[in-house]
């Protein structure tokens, strides 16, 4: 059961990292590059952590 939460945090991780990946790429100047990536890591890795401890069920996380 713990692969399944660790399968459903790498897939959510993955989706954010694309996205914001794609967002700095394509919407701000190369100049503010490195300082929007270290400002997002916190997001990066929230988001996943959240969705997927919200997600997950009792029996997933062996909680009885």
């Amino acid at each position: 059961m713990l692969i399944k939460f660790a399968v459903r945090f790498m897939s959510v991780l993955l989706g954010v990292l694309a996205l914001v990946a794609i967002v700095i790429h394509f919407f701000f100047s190369s100049r503010l590059t490195t300082d929007l990536w270290i400002i997002m890591v916190p997001v990066i890795l929230g988001i996943p952590m959240l969705t997927s401890v919200v997600i997950a069920k009792d029996e997933e996380l062996s909680l009885h």
